[in-house]
């Protein structure tokens, strides 16, 4: 497997054939015409990285600390919602692989399979991620049956004011969580073995969510678009009210708002959500400088949206992110191998960093980050009101 797989990119195509051309859509679409999707790629091959040689051979270790917690590499699993629907037992087979190998899996509140059902394949060190739902009484449950789970970390998602249009989902027929309908029954049974397994399994449906009435079956549509409509900073502070952990500010753009979620928070996360909500943002890449040093060199930054190997890793990290939050791959991975796919795309990252370490004459990932970093003229944003 790592000599036919050796990258990402060898098992996209493979995913693609695996599974119903609805889950297909949902894994690979953004919204709108997918620039955002597109580019949040494209922006890697502006950054380079000047090696500094003279240094003898190093053994690096990818070892990195965030909130207080160390991990064996300084990337994990990124939420995502529904991932039962790309294959059946995902969040289950990436709970266990992050276990495992020592990185961080968060969890989405809108995953196939409940906050509870997943923590018994969790170490001490797993995250929660929070759509906030604009009802005080949902959320304020949500976040104890977190405590009473044990996540170590509450990931508060503050980039989904509404609902993306997300056309392709329109063009394939697709309800999130589904509702079987002719189109989608006749592209599941050209898929056998995925069709098979979400028999067993059941079909997806919102785990964690589902308990409360605005979700029900009967009004899942309307739940899904009223739940993450509502948080501001007062909301934050009755959320730090209620959980005494770390918490992370995920879905930050502009700069002000990371100085002013720098000093209410644990940690910023850095993200575009992939490019399917809003479809004329920049890259969180391209942000990561200015706000690096803005918050300066201490506070914890983490990052995603768009990244697809150790060398992107490579290149956030040596832009002054902490960490890399990955979720497409290891969901393309389990869509093209099955459950041992998430043990293949974390060998896969975890050994293009190692080696891009070894090469740059890196022995920990501090010196990774004090790598001399190099970008182009098309990577380079200019606010226009300040060139007025």
């Amino acid at each position: 497997m790592k000599n036919k797989y050796p990258r990402v990119l060898d098992l996209k195509e493979k995913a693609a054939k695996r599974i119903p051309f609805f889950c297909s859509e949902y894994l690979f679409s953004g919204t709108a015409n997918d620039k955002v999707v597109k580019h949040n790629a494209d922006i890697f091959n502006h950054v380079f990285l000047t090696p500094k040689y003279l240094k003898g051979t190093v053994q690096p270790s990818t070892k990195q600390t965030i909130l207080g917690m160390e991990y064996s590499a300084p990337f994990g699993v990124a939420p995502m919602g529904s991932a039962g629907l790309i294959w059946p037992g995902a969040e289950t087979a990436l709970a266990k692989m992050c276990s495992e190998k020592d990185i961080p899996y968060c969890l989405s509140s809108v995953a196939s399979l409940s906050l509870e059902q997943v923590a018994p394949n969790l170490n001490d060190k797993a995250w929660f991620q929070l759509y906030p739902p604009e009802d005080k009484t949902i959320r304020d449950d949500i976040i104890k049956r977190a405590l009473d789970a044990d996540y170590s970390a509450l990931v508060v998602t503050v980039d989904i004011p509404a609902t993306s249009r997300k056309e392709r989902y329109l063009k394939a027929g697709i309800t999130i969580p589904p509702k079987p309908n002719f189109r989608t029954f006749f592209q599941a049974i050209l898929k056998p073995v995925w069709a098979f397994l979400t028999l067993l399994h059941g079909m997806p449906s919102f785990g964690t969510m589902t308990k409360y009435e605005f979700f029900s079956q009967d009004k899942i549509d309307n739940g899904w678009n009223e739940m993450p409509r509502y948080v501001d900073w007062q909301y934050l502070e009755e959320i730090k009210e209620l959980w005494d952990r770390p918490i992370i500010l995920k879905g930050i753009l502009d700069e002000e708002d990371a100085v002013k979620a720098s000093t209410k928070v644990d940690a910023v996360w850095l993200s575009n959500h992939g490019g399917r909500q809003i479809d004329l943002v920049p890259s969180p890449l391209q942000l990561l400088p200015n706000i690096r040093k803005k918050l300066g060199k201490d506070f914890p930054i983490i990052i995603d949206s768009g990244f697809s190997s150790g060398q992107d890793i490579s290149k956030a990290l040596a832009l002054g992110a902490d960490f890399v939050m990955l979720g497409r791959p290891f969901l393309i991975g389990i869509a093209a191998l099955g459950k041992k796919g998430a043990e293949h795309i974390h060998y896969i990252l975890h050994d293009e960093l190692s080696n891009i370490m070894e090469q740059m004459c890196c022995k920990d990932i501090s010196e990774m980050k004090s790598q001399n970093a190099t970008v182009s003229n098309e990577f380079f944003l200019y606010n226009l009101s300040e060139l007025k």
